[in-house]
Parts: C-alpha cells; sequence; structure tokens
C-alpha cells in the first residue's frame, strides 16, 4: 500500500511566457493546497504523452491553444498524500484569452515577482532556477519599443541588444554565463514590440512568403531605437554603458549589419543566419562605408540554409560569404565567418550566443 502511494505522479505544467513575464495561476480554495499558486497543467492521462498532456491541460484549464515548447526541467517531490514527478515544458498561447475554468486567480509575473505569490512547494525549486535565469530585470518602453535588460551578476558597462523574445534572450544569458568570467557577463536586452516586415527591411521588397511584403521601415525604427529606446533603457542601468553591441538572427541580422553602416551607436555587430540574400544589399555593402565607430564584426550561417526551396534565399551562403569577403576589404577586420551544422531554425539562441561571445571576447582582447 505504502508503494503504491510513493509510486510518483506524472504531472506536466507549462511555463506560459509572455514577454519577460510567465504565468502564474491560483488553486481553488477547496482543493489540496488551496490558494497556492502554481504553473498551470495537471496529471499525465495513460496513453498520452507529456506534450499531449499538457496541451490538453491548457485547453480545459485556460480555454487556450498552447504550443508546446522545450522541457525546463523535471523535479520530485514528496507531498503528504502523493509523490509527483513534476516535467515543465516552454510553452505559448498560440490562439485564445486565458479564461478561469479551474483556478481561483491568473496573474502574469515576473521572476522577480515570484516572492509575492506563495507557490506549490513542488514549485519551489522551479522558482528559483527561474530568478537564477530570468530575474534581475530593468525595463523601459520608450518610441515604442518595449526593451527588457537581463542584469549580470557584476554590474557591466557592455550592453548587448537583441531583437529576440525574452526565452531566447534567456538561454542566450544562461550560455554566457557558462562561458565566461562574471566581469565579462554583459547586460543582454530583449527588444520587442517591433514588426519585423516593416521595422528590419532597409527598403521595400518582395516577400518569400505568400501574404508577406517588405515594407521598408528600418530607418524609422532605427530613430526611434537609437534616440528613444536606448537612452531610455542605459538610464535605468546601474552603470553607465561604454560598449553597446547589436546581434540579431534572421531579418534582424541583416537589421544589425546595415544598422553597422547607418549610425555610430554600436562598436560591435553580429548578423547570425543573417537575410543578407535581401534585394539590393550587397550592392548597398559596396557603395556605403561601415561606421567607424564598428571594431568587432562577425558573421554566421547554418551550412544546411543554402538548400532553401526559395530562390531568393538560397542564394544566402554565396551572399554571406560575398559580405564578410567586403568588410574585410573595406574595413581591415578580421570579420570571421561561420559555418554552423544545420538549417535555419537550428540552434538558434546557441548560435546567438556563440557570436555574442566572440563580440565580447575580442573587447577584452
Amino acid at each position: 500500500m505504502d508503494e503504491k502511494r510513493n509510486e510518483p505522479v506524472r504531472v506536466v505544467a507549462a511555463l506560459i511566457w509572455d514577454g519577460p513575464r510567465f504565468l502564474a495561476c491560483q488553486r481553488p480554495a477547496g482543493k489540496k493546497r488551496g490558494l497556492l499558486w502554481e504553473f498551470v497543467g495537471g496529471k499525465v492521462e495513460p496513453g498520452e504523452t507529456k506534450e499531449q498532456a499538457l496541451a490538453r491541460e491548457c485547453r480545459e484549464e485556460l480555454d487556450v491553444k498552447a504550443e508546446v515548447g522545450g522541457e525546463f526541467m523535471t523535479v520530485l517531490h514528496e507531498y503528504p498524500d502523493m509523490t509527483v514527478e513534476l516535467t515543465l515544458f516552454s510553452a505559448r498561447i498560440r490562439e485564445g484569452e486565458p479564461k478561469l475554468l479551474e483556478h481561483a486567480a491568473m496573474a502574469w509575473i515576473t521572476a522577480d515577482e515570484a516572492d509575492a505569490y506563495p507557490f506549490c512547494p513542488a514549485d519551489v525549486e522551479i522558482l528559483a532556477r527561474l530568478k537564477r535565469e530570468a530575474g534581475g530585470l530593468v525595463f523601459s518602453e520608450a518610441g515604442g519599443i518595449r526593451a527588457a535588460a537581463l542584469l549580470p551578476d557584476v554590474p557591466s558597462d557592455t550592453a548587448v541588444w537583441l531583437h529576440e523574445d525574452f526565452e531566447t534572450a534567456v538561454r542566450v544569458r544562461r550560455i554566457l554565463r557558462e562561458s565566461l568570467p562574471p566581469e565579462w557577463v554583459p547586460v543582454l536586452v530583449s527588444a520587442e514590440g517591433v514588426d519585423w516586415d516593416r521595422d528590419l527591411s532597409p527598403w521595400p521588397a518582395e516577400g518569400v512568403f505568400r501574404g508577406q511584403s517588405f515594407t521598408g521601415g528600418a530607418e524609422d525604427y532605427l530613430r526611434r531605437l537609437t534616440e528613444e529606446a536606448v537612452p531610455a533603457l542605459e538610464d535605468k542601468l546601474p552603470r553607465p554603458v561604454r560598449s553597446r553591441l547589436l546581434a540579431g538572427y534572421s531579418l534582424a541580422g541583416l537589421f544589425s549589419l546595415w544598422a553597422g553602416y547607418r549610425c555610430g551607436l554600436f562598436d560591435g555587430i553580429a548578423s547570425v543566419s543573417g537575410s543578407l540574400w535581401y534585394d539590393g544589399f550587397l550592392d548597398f555593402m559596396r557603395e556605403n562605408d561601415l561606421s567607424p565607430s564598428v571594431k568587432r564584426i562577425c558573421l554566421s550561417l547554418g551550412d544546411r540554409e543554402k538548400n532553401a526551396k526559395n530562390p531568393r534565399m538560397a542564394k544566402v551562403e554565396e551572399a554571406t560569404r560575398e559580405a564578410a569577403e567586403l568588410l574585410r576589404e573595406r574595413t581591415g577586420l578580421p570579420v570571421p565567418f561561420e559555418l554552423n551544422p544545420g538549417g535555419h531554425f537550428r540552434d538558434v539562441p546557441e548560435r546567438i550566443a556563440k557570436a555574442v561571445l566572440y563580440l565580447v571576447g575580442e573587447k577584452e582582447n
């Protein structure tokens, strides 16, 4: 009887992100551990995978369609009445607005705010990790750009701006912490509220997917970024910023390199799997000079990205190689170009982190 009671019950839960905040739900008063807070989820039923169970629980408890991502962590916790094996998955809401179908209340909170919400004991270890990895936040909003800065353990005068979602920034931060001495880890800024096809495209061009068009709003966006968003965020940092790096992936990688020509605010640029196939971009590089403020620059790409079915996108490796050569010839900078294994969507945080590590390492040399 005791053995059966202590056999772990498989439970899944969702770490649902909305920018730098995640969803917390309060258990009903009448249930065990009533009025404590938790991540939405429940038991895995026979015949279900963990991912299937979590998608079902999100429908039943929140009336939303959730996209279940990777596993965040698994914990084993023994309550007086049961032992649970709790697996937390990162997740995003793809359809619907959360409704209180099972819980007493819900709240979108940051890791820094979690202490104000008494969570179930099984979640304590998870929250400790969230505080380590997603805590230490500074926020600003200016020029229509929402910025969330992840502060390092040791105050830094280097800030890296990313046009990536907060969850990706958290994963990049984890890699940087594991790879660098504490005093070298930079401030990492996640900029959101961006319309990629408009704000990150340097001039109008035909889209690559049905119904898509690039409308060429990068000039206006760069002005708002450099004149409004960057100063607003830096005013709240504990140390003055002396080095700014701009790193981007895909269309944001194109924007990062383009911005290195159009402004002098950044001294390091990383274009990671950048959309350098963009119509007219190599001509732009031939006809313009990189800002002299840029002292470090690196390019990288997946080695299978040239196999894209779209003929414009299939030119990306050839274009990126030529861009690297143009930069070396015109600037005298080393400008490494690295091919990473896989296609466009593989190992995104890891590729970004590798590029940032190069830029930060070059700064310290």
